[in-house]
C-alpha cells in the first residue's frame, strides 16, 4: 500500500496569464485577491504544514497552483521556488509541484524548475481541438501541448494534463477526442473538470446571450464517465472529477451554471458502476440479486443517496436486493454466483452502446 501523500496548497492567481480565458476568474475561483507576499508564503507553509503528522516529510508537497506559475516574472518565480526549498532544506517536504500553461515551458524553464526540486509539473491542457482552443482565448494550439509534454517528459518530471468537458463550442465528440489524444501522451495522472460558468467571464456573458448552453449535471456526469472510463482503461489515474468545493465555488454564488456538486466524483464513479451491473445483468430475468463487492467500492454500487439502489429495484421489478463487503467481487443472481472482473469488464462495456444511450 503506497504511503498517503500530502500537498501543501499555496495559490498564486493569475500572474503568470496575460487575459482571461472565456472560463476563467481565477480570483474568484482561488479565493484570493492579493499579489501573495513571501512572508504569507512562509506562513501558509508553517500553518499546513502544523497540520501534517511530524513523520510525514518524505510524503509532502509544495504545490504552486491558481494561474501560470512559469509565466510568471522569472525573479519572482525564483523567489517563491526559493522559500519552497527553505522547508526542503529543513527536511519537512520533500518536493514541489506547480501547474502552469503548455505555451509556458521550454527548456531555460525547465532547467529553472530542476534546480529548484519541482518534481511534477500539470499542464492546463483543456482541449486538444484547435478551434475550441481558439473560441476560448487558449492562445496556444494543441501542438503547443505535444511540445511541452515531450520536454517535461525529457526532463524526467512528473506530469499531470488537465482536460475540460463542455467548452464553448465543444461538444461530445470532441471532448472524447480530447480524452483519446491526452491518453496518447502518456501522463502520470489527469484531472477532468466539467466547464462552469463563473461570475464576471466572458462565458457569462455569452451565456446570457444564449450563444452558450451549460452542460446538466446528468449530461455531464454520463459523459464523464466515458471519459473516466477511457482513462481506467489506459491505466492513467485520474485523481481529481470535478472542480474542488471553496467557499465560493458554489452554485449561486460565483457558479451560475454548470454541472456544479459537491460529490461529482462519487456521481461519476457510482454512474460507472451502474453500467457494470446492466452490463452483468442484461439478458438475464432477476428477481433476487446480491453485490458482493470490495469495501472501497461498496458505496459506489449502492449510489449517492441510495440512487443506484432504487435504480435497480426499479429496472429489474427486483423482489429482494442486498449488498456486502467482500474481499473479491460477484454477484449472486437468483442463487447462482457470478463472479466479477472489474478490469475486463471496464474494457468491455466502454464501446458497448446501448450502455451510453
Amino acid at each position: 500500500m503506497s504511503k498517503k501523500k500530502y500537498i501543501v496548497s499555496l495559490f498564486i492567481p493569475h500572474l503568470g496569464c496575460p487575459n482571461d480565458c472565456i472560463f476563467c476568474n481565477q480570483r474568484k475561483i482561488t479565493n484570493y485577491v492579493d499579489v501573495v507576499k513571501s512572508n504569507e508564503i512562509r506562513s501558509e507553509i508553517n500553518s499546513q504544514l502544523n497540520n501534517f503528522p511530524t513523520n510525514s516529510s518524505e510524503n509532502v508537497q509544495i504545490a504552486f497552483y491558481g494561474g501560470s506559475f512559469t509565466g510568471i516574472a522569472e525573479d519572482s518565480m525564483i523567489e517563491y521556488l526559493k522559500i519552497a526549498n527553505e522547508f526542503i532544506k529543513d527536511n519537512r517536504v520533500h518536493s514541489i509541484r506547480l501547474s502552469t500553461r503548455p505555451d509556458y515551458i521550454d527548456e531555460h524553464i525547465l532547467d529553472i524548475l530542476k534546480k529548484y526540486n519541482v518534481d511534477t509539473i500539470e499542464l492546463g491542457v483543456q482541449s486538444m481541438v484547435d478551434e475550441v482552443l481558439n473560441f476560448n482565448l487558449r492562445y496556444h494550439d494543441s501542438q503547443s501541448v505535444r511540445k511541452a509534454v515531450q520536454l517535461i517528459k525529457s526532463y524526467g518530471f512528473n506530469l499531470g494534463l488537465q482536460m475540460m468537458t463542455g467548452l464553448y463550442k465543444s461538444d461530445i465528440k470532441r471532448d472524447l477526442y480530447t480524452a483519446d489524444e491526452l491518453i496518447k501522451l502518456k501522463p502520470d495522472f489527469v484531472r477532468i473538470y466539467p466547464t462552469l460558468v463563473i461570475k464576471n467571464t466572458m462565458l457569462e456573458v455569452y451565456t446570457n446571450q444564449k450563444k452558450y448552453e451549460p452542460e446538466k449535471l446528468e449530461e455531464s456526469v454520463e459523459k464523464s464517465t466515458k471519459i473516466y472510463l477511457k482513462f481506467i482503461n489506459a491505466g492513467i489515474p485520474v485523481i481529481r472529477l470535478g472542480l474542488l468545493n471553496t467557499e465560493n465555488i458554489k452554485e449561486g454564488e460565483d457558479v451560475v451554471a454548470g454541472a456544479i456538486h459537491p460529490n461529482f466524483r462519487q456521481l461519476v464513479e457510482d454512474n460507472l458502476y451502474r453500467k457494470v451491473i446492466d452490463f452483468v445483468l442484461k439478458e438475464k430475468e432477476v428477481e433476487q440479486l446480491e453485490i458482493h463487492v470490495k469495501p472501497s467500492i461498496l458505496n459506489n454500487f449502492v449510489g449517492y443517496n441510495k440512487e443506484n439502489k432504487n435504480y435497480l429495484i426499479k429496472k429489474y421489478n427486483l423482489q429482494s436486493l442486498k449488498f456486502f463487503n467482500s474481499d473479491t467481487n460477484f454477484f449472486v443472481v437468483n442463487q447462482r454466483k457470478i463472479n466479477i472482473d472489474l478490469d475486463l469488464i471496464f474494457k468491455k462495456i466502454e464501446d458497448e452502446v446501448q450502455l451510453w444511450d
